[in-house]
């Protein structure tokens, strides 16, 4: 494994597909509005349905049985939600909430199927979906041998990348849950991130959490 990870955001859907058949596949639901701090997706439920998200980032969140959070990933526009379920007919395995106001596209089931069918694009489907699988394999190495600072540099480089370009990427959570995401305790984030205030990488007031100083964040990371 290598000591960085390669994929810290999968390729979005998006990117795979033409821009007709992007249009086709939004073309195929109902766009809906999602205010920030909610969820929309059970872990457990069987929802017939497909998230294709055009703006705003979510977290992907499983609760184990004891009621521990654990982050399965991040994602922003252009990826799909809810696609593992539709798939194999099963549960959703996690839950997902916004992190910020989202705008999406809703299939149902048949929809989403009879899009696949329609513009011969399984076999795109598949290479995303092993994206993603790969990137949980990563961020389960990533748990068990890197320190707090890289995982947190590392976090939130996956957030930024998850959202649109902006000149000062933002990251919209709260220390709490950060210092959840991580499995650590809040005490260790605020030092850190009180370590980055004072060398300029980050102003966390007023809120979100602005990154100011990309680069150093990237080196925080160990990545080249």
């Amino acid at each position: 494994m290598p000591h960085t990870p390669r994929h810290l955001h999968t390729r979005g859907f998006r990117e795979l597909l033409t821009m007709e058949q992007w249009q086709a596949l939004v073309a195929a639901g109902h766009r809906t509005t999602i205010p920030a701090g909610t969820r929309f997706l059970d872990q457990g439920g069987r929802k017939p349905a497909v998230y294709v998200l055009e703006q705003g980032r979510v977290r992907v969140v499983y609760t184990e049985p004891d009621g521990n959070e654990v982050l399965i990933a991040i994602r922003g526009p252009g990826d799909l939600i809810g696609e593992y379920a539709q798939r194999d007919q099963g549960d959703h395995m996690a839950s997902v909430w916004t992190l910020e106001g989202c705008v999406a596209v809703v299939l149902t089931g048949d929809a989403f199927e009879h899009f696949l069918h329609r513009t011969r694009l399984e076999a795109a489907l598949q290479r995303y979906m092993l994206a993603k699988a790969r990137q949980g394999a990563e961020r389960i190495w990533r748990a068990a041998n890197l320190h707090t600072e890289q995982r947190l540099a590392q976090l939130f480089l996956e957030i930024i990348n998850a959202g649109s370009n902006h000149p000062q990427p933002v990251v919209p959570m709260s220390q709490v849950l950060i210092a959840s995401s991580l499995g650590v305790t809040r005490r260790s984030v605020n030092q850190l991130l009180s370590q980055w205030r004072e060398h300029g990488l980050v102003r966390t007031r007023p809120s979100p959490i602005t990154v100011l100083d990309l680069p150093a964040l990237t080196r925080r990371a160990n990545l080249r």
